[in-house]
């Protein structure tokens, strides 16, 4: 657990869920007086986000709105109700989402992980209804996309902590003080400044990285993979917080990411270790990829799934992100998997299928909301990271001028 901050004692718990929930506001959407807030949390994590929208009023939110949901009842839904239901988007939720594009207001993710056993069945009812919701969504994804502020947490739960520590006497809190570890938590508020300087250091990293206007990419491993990337003229690489913005997308965060060109891979990536999504479990994940689409998909468990995954729409089985993580992240030196994307990709360098970021374009802000799909960044309503990165992961950069620099070294930044 090297890198992480102290372990937290038992008692400080509710202290440190009290400083967890100041960080999501002040270090996260990094909410102004006056501003709305929209919290989307599980009904299993109604403490937290109880919490979280007391914080909100306490920093001068103007409106706090919790909009439930539930795993549990989503995987009853996608096995039971008429499946036609299922795949309407109904005129009340056009109505919100209507509302929502206009008056953008700050949002934050309350998120967990629930191990639900999703029969094939159902894995094709499901591929279903996303693809004929993503239909009519899409349109209001694409017109609040970058545009508003918002952050992501994790809030651990009895089922969660099940899988990550099964067996184990107070999992539960085992799993709440590793969290607070990647937060740099421990119940005396300096969390907020430790990453203020965190991202300080990564946007100098920032710098570094953009200087070398990258034309492509290499990724290699000693698992298999070998996948060229080309890069997007005039695209920059990104951290967790946005500068200019004013907000951290996620917390924690420990990559430097952006988004390469559309339909542009070649090559082999092999998954370093399992992934979940829609909280279903691929493990030992394969893919290949032909101009720029993957076109073979292998894995141990999941792989019906993540073929499903890839034909949601024309982008899902094109990369929309690539990102780099030192083998140093204090997520990786956990030691154990969180079963949970927001954790499981800051431990190790990765890709992600499907909607890429119209951000990372230097004249983003003054762009169109036409001119960022046609920017050359790829377009989907699905997002899934894929982590590759292990002790040996190389990554070589090919810049336009000409010059090859090593990126990543043995699992490690060499620049």
């Amino acid at each position: 657990m090297d890198g992480c901050c102290p372990r937290v004692e038992k008692m400080d718990l509710q202290t440190c869920k009290e400083e967890y929930a100041a960080l999501l506001v002040q270090g996260g959407i990094q909410l102004k007086p006056g501003e709305r807030v929209i919290i989307h949390s599980d009904v299993l994590t109604r403490e937290m986000a109880h919490l979280v929208m007391e914080k909100c009023y306490e920093y001068g939110a103007s409106k706090v709105e919790i909009r439930w949901s539930s795993a549990r009842a989503d995987a009853w839904d996608v096995k039971h109700a008429d499946l036609e239901i299922l795949k309407t988007v109904e005129p009340w939720e056009e109505t919100r989402l209507d509302q929502q594009t206009r008056e953008l207001p700050c949002v934050i993710h309350l998120l967990t992980s629930e191990a639900l056993d999703y029969s094939p069945e159902m894995l094709e009812r499901q591929a279903e209804m996303t693809k004929s919701r993503l239909k009519v969504l899409l349109k209001y994804n694409q017109a609040m996309q970058d545009k508003y502020k918002w952050t992501a947490g994790g809030i651990p739960t009895a089922g969660w902590a099940k899988q990550v520590f099964p067996g184990e006497e107070g999992n539960l809190t085992h799993l709440w003080e590793d969290i607070f570890r990647t937060l740099y938590i421990t119940g005396d508020g300096s969390s907020i400044r430790t990453w203020e300087k965190k991202w300080e250091a990564a946007w100098r990293h920032l710098d570094a990285l953009n200087a070398l206007d990258l034309k492509s990419i290499r990724l290699k491993s000693g698992l298999g993979t070998d996948l060229t990337i080309e890069m997007l003229p005039g695209a920059m690489w990104h951290c967790g917080a946005f500068q200019e913005r004013g907000f951290a997308a996620n917390l924690p965060s420990e990559e430097l990411y952006t988004s390469p060109k559309a339909g542009s891979a070649e090559g082999v990536l092999a998954a370093s270790c399992p992934l979940v999504y829609a909280n279903q479990y691929i493990d030992g994940l394969k893919l290949t990829f032909s101009g720029g689409r993957v076109t073979d998909v292998s894995a141990k468990q999941g792989e019906t799934f993540f073929k499903n995954l890839i034909t949601t729409d024309e982008g899902a089985g094109r990369l929309g992100e690539v990102a780099i993580v030192d083998k140093e992240s204090p997520i990786r030196k956990a030691g154990h998997l969180f079963y949970h994307t927001l954790y499981d990709e800051n431990s190790a360098s990765h890709i992600a299928i499907g909607r890429g970021f119209p951000f990372v374009m230097k004249d983003f802000l003054n762009m169109s909301d036409e001119e960022r799909l046609a920017c050359g960044v790829n377009n989907s309503g699905i997002h899934c990271d894929i982590m590759w990165g292990t002790e040996d992961a190389e990554i070589v950069g090919a810049c336009r001028n000409g010059d090859e620099v090593v990126i990543m070294k043995e699992g490690s930044w060499a620049i």
